[in-house]
This record gives C-alpha cells, sequence and structure tokens, in this order.
C-alpha cells in the first residue's frame, strides 16, 4: 500500500513527459495554491483563482537562474530570499538553494502551463 503514491507519480510523470515543457517559460512568480498527497499546484501569483491564505509557497523564477522564495517567519514578517535554481528539462528536477549554496527544495515538474505549475517534492 505504500507504494502507491511512487507508482501513482511514476504514471504521471510518464504521461506528462509527452508535453514540450521546454516551450512554456518557468519564468514568472509562482504560489502554492494546492497541496495534495503527492502533487502540489501552482498558480501564477496574482491569480484570481488563488483563495485568502496566512502563509503560502510562493517563488519568482528569473531567467539567470536567480530566484526569489518567501520564507515563512514565527512572527507574521514573511519576507523574499534570494536564491538560485536549477532546472533539468530531460529529468524534470528543479532544485532551489539559497545563494550559499544550501539546499531549500527539490522537486519533479510534473506538469506546466502558462497558467499552472504542478510540482512533486523530492
Amino acid at each position: 500500500m505504500k507504494n502507491v503514491p511512487i507508482i501513482f507519480l511514476i504514471l504521471v510523470l510518464t504521461l506528462s513527459a509527452c508535453g514540450d515543457k521546454e516551450n512554456i517559460s518557468l519564468q514568472k512568480c509562482w504560489s502554492l495554491a494546492e497541496r495534495g498527497e503527492t502533487i502540489q499546484v501552482f498558480y501564477p501569483c496574482g491569480d484570481d483563482r488563488l483563495t485568502p491564505s496566512w502563509f503560502r509557497d510562493t517563488y519568482r523564477f528569473y531567467s539567470n537562474n536567480k530566484c526569489e522564495y518567501l520564507v515563512l517567519s514565527p512572527v507574521d514578517a514573511h519576507y523574499m530570499q534570494e536564491g538560485l535554481y536549477f532546472y533539468d528539462v530531460e529529468t524534470s528536477i528543479l532544485k532551489i538553494e539559497n545563494l550559499e549554496g544550501d539546499f531549500i527544495k527539490k522537486y519533479i515538474v510534473v506538469e506546466i502551463g502558462p497558467d499552472h505549475l504542478k510540482l512533486a517534492e523530492l
């Protein structure tokens, strides 16, 4: 039973590999809309589909492999932190690091479209 999410993820990745991810840009601001058991759905920042939330993961990707990510603050003073991202189109792996090279997040890009981004955290 523990293998069901892994099998589901492999199936989704296999089916989504047929899409052309190279022509759709990751380079924009993305905010978390839904956190599922295996898949996280992001919409462009400011999208009308984003419901009110105290905090949501947010990433802003730039063309020079620089990025910003929202850091959760215990006193509700969340802030954007600069970092770097590395996206391998062939493996669909997205890695996010701080400027010191420390690991922040690692995802598999399951699906990317002009108005949505689906990620599975590794």
